[in-house]
């Protein structure tokens, strides 16, 4: 099953060049978005 979320953290850190800057956009902390990408491998 695809992990939907997943994809918009990474889609997320793709725009933004920076899994910080991916957080931020996302109200979330930089490890949640560290941690859900790395859970889509």
């Amino acid at each position: 099953m695809m992990d939907w979320d997943g994809i918009r953290y990474f889609l997320e850190v793709a725009r933004t060049q920076r899994v910080s800057g991916a957080a931020k956009r996302l109200g979330v902390q930089h490890t949640t978005v560290a941690r859900r990408i790395h859970l889509l491998e």
